[in-house]
């Protein structure tokens, strides 16, 4: 029975050494693990047109139609979820 256990640590080790070894190589190969597959917009979807703001916070750009909107000092803050809004305020 130890040796189903011993066989499982020596299965997991060998995978996380491939893995390890095959993110090292890609490079050199000439490929990669990670591929861009570019925008992910599927067929017949259509693009919003409106203005993007960009979050004051982490720096994504949120839509201003759909975003959290928050004036401060007489600018308009626009913010892509709650807790970045919350972060914000704590932040000034």
């Amino acid at each position: 029975m130890k040796w189903i256990f011993y066989f499982a640590i020596l299965l997991a080790a060998l995978m996380f050494v491939r893995g390890v070894l095959r993110a090292f190589l890609a490079p050199m190969r000439g490929r990669s693990n990670f591929q861009n597959p570019g925008p992910s917009r599927s067929r017949g979807s259509t693009v919003k047109q409106g203005t993007m703001e960009k979050d004051p916070v982490c720096g994504t750009y949120v839509d201003t139609d759909s975003a959290l909107r928050r004036t401060f000092r007489g600018e308009a803050k626009y913010f892509c979820s709650s807790d970045c809004l919350e972060k914000f305020k704590q932040s000034h």
